[in-house]
This record gives structure tokens, C-alpha cells and sequence, in this order.
């Protein structure tokens, strides 16, 4: 059973995420801690440098500095381990950020050169 909502309606994870995670589409997430509100937001923010927005462009707020500190943390690590890992864990990695196979095959290069 599907714990998510996307316009009021179930929705399998999958779709969620495909929502959620896209950059081009304004979304509200609302959740308890420790429910993905960190990984969702550093994953819309992977997905926005990969469709070409500038990192200037970007804004991520939050509530505390530790906050803040952990996000940045985040980002930089998944880069890291994108820019780093094998070209098959990079297509893993962003379709589980909720891209379509041939949509991952196509940006995981850009990942190696990050």
C-alpha cells in the first residue's frame, strides 16, 4: 500500500518520486523527521544542475545551521560518489531519483566529469 500522495491521490512510490524529485515541478513536501525531506531535496538539486541551472541559481533553505551543514554534506557526498562510482550505479542512482531509463543512461556521463 502507497503512503504517498501526489494532488491528493495514492501514488506508488515510484510516481512519488518522479514528482518530487523533478526540479520543473514546484512541489511541497510535508513529513515527519527522518522521513527523506533531506534526500528528496538534495535530489532535486542533483537533478537541477543536471538539466543545466546553475549552482548560483539554486536556493535550498532550512531551519537551523546543522541543518544546513547536513544538506551540504549530503550533496557533496552524492556527487562524490556520482562522479566517482561506475557509469551503472550512476543510472541506478538517478533512477531511483525518479528518471526513466533512457533519461539516466543519457545524463549519468555528465556525472562522471562533475
Amino acid at each position: 500500500m502507497s503512503a504517498y500522495l501526489v494532488n491528493d491521490r495514492l501514488v506508488p512510490d515510484a510516481d512519488f518520486y518522479r514528482v518530487a524529485c523533478d526540479p520543473q515541478v514546484p512541489v511541497v513536501v510535508e513529513a515527519c523527521a527522518g522521513a527523506g525531506k533531506t534526500w528528496m531535496l538534495v535530489s532535486r538539486i542533483v537533478r537541477a544542475l543536471l538539466e543545466g541551472v546553475e549552482p548560483s541559481q539554486i536556493l535550498a533553505i532550512t531551519f537551523t545551521r546543522k541543518a544546513a551543514g547536513e544538506m551540504r554534506e549530503r550533496l557533496q557526498g552524492l556527487l562524490r560518489e556520482l562522479a566517482l562510482g561506475p557509469h551503472e550505479e550512476r543510472v541506478k542512482q538517478l533512477k531511483s531519483r525518479g528518471l526513466d531509463e533512457a533519461r539516466a543512461l543519457a545524463l549519468a556521463p555528465q556525472l562522471a566529469a562533475v
